[in-house]
């Protein structure tokens, strides 16, 4: 009940009034049932009633097999252009942390022709490691703002390597930033959630084009509320705004480069940039 109360409060959407009789009958049932395996059908019911095509329950088993499912970043240089894969994050503290400074390190210990930040697959999870990681090449400041069912606005801003208002906060120490270098940025219709705020965080950068297809259109915030057995429940409670007042909603990003070789012609486009 606690949890429904929860979706209820929170949840992007607002309910019409056969929604709220829904809601009432949803509520009755659970004070019916004696175990959470048969509440997990109803939360999923007023999940998407409040929260969308976003918003999902994961069982503790699901939320275990998240984390040990960990994926590092590649990195690999070539032509003395640096390429990253950020897959999507789900892990534990030191495995952020670890996330983070494999690529961090990797953009700060020379000077390079270009960068690709290759975002494609990466279906979200923890923002806060993949900025990190990323720090050097996304300016200190305002990345975008949350705004909630309610209207109400949140900023979300990063200086150094940190992430304020979003994800886990990653602290690298003084971050030296890279400026004045093509980067280019690689997005596909798997690219979701914190991987498609990851985009819309590096496009504050003037040096940063896309490159690829359209997103997967899941351009909202999840806040996630643990239940007592350690289920979690992922609930859609903002939309984002753009600095430039334009509101995202589940909406797709379209890839300043529409290609089916997003990274040949990202390297075209560093090479002919320089």
């Amino acid at each position: 009940m606690y949890a429904l109360k929860r979706i209820s409060a929170t949840g992007i959407y607002p309910e019409n009034h056969a929604q709220k009789g829904k809601l009432k009958k949803i509520s009755n049932e659970i004070s019916k049932k004696n175990n959470y395996k048969n509440i997990y059908p109803l939360l999923d019911q007023a999940l998407t009633i409040k929260g969308g095509k976003h918003s999902s329950l994961e069982t503790p088993k699901e939320v275990k097999k998240d984390i040990s499912q960990y994926k590092e970043p590649t990195v690999r240089v070539k032509n003395n252009i640096l390429y990253v894969h950020l897959p999507e994050f789900v892990g534990s503290t030191s495995q952020a942390k670890k996330y983070a400074n494999t690529v961090y390190h990797k953009i700060i210990k020379q000077k390079y022709t270009g960068i690709i930040i290759d975002l494609s697959n990466n279906r979200g999870g923890d923002i806060g490691p993949m900025l990190a990681g990323i720090s050097p090449i996304i300016p200190n400041g305002k990345l975008f703002e949350l705004v909630n069912a309610a209207n109400k606005s949140t900023n979300v801003t990063f200086q150094g390597s940190v992430t304020n208002n979003m994800g886990t906060k990653i602290d690298l120490g003084k971050v030296k930033k890279v400026t004045k270098l093509p980067i280019a940025v690689i997005l596909n219709r798997w690219t979701a959630s914190s991987g498609e705020l990851t985009v819309l965080a590096l496009k504050d950068n003037p040096s940063v084009k896309t490159f690829g297809g359209n997103s997967a259109g899941y351009t909202s915030i999840n806040n996630t509320y643990t239940m007592y057995n350690g289920t979690q429940l992922n609930i859609t409670t903002d939309k984002i705004r753009k600095n430039n007042g334009q509101v995202l909603f589940n909406s797709k990003i379209k890839p300043d480069f529409m290609t089916k070789e997003p990274i040949v012609k990202a390297k075209e486009w560093i090479v002919n940039h320089n």
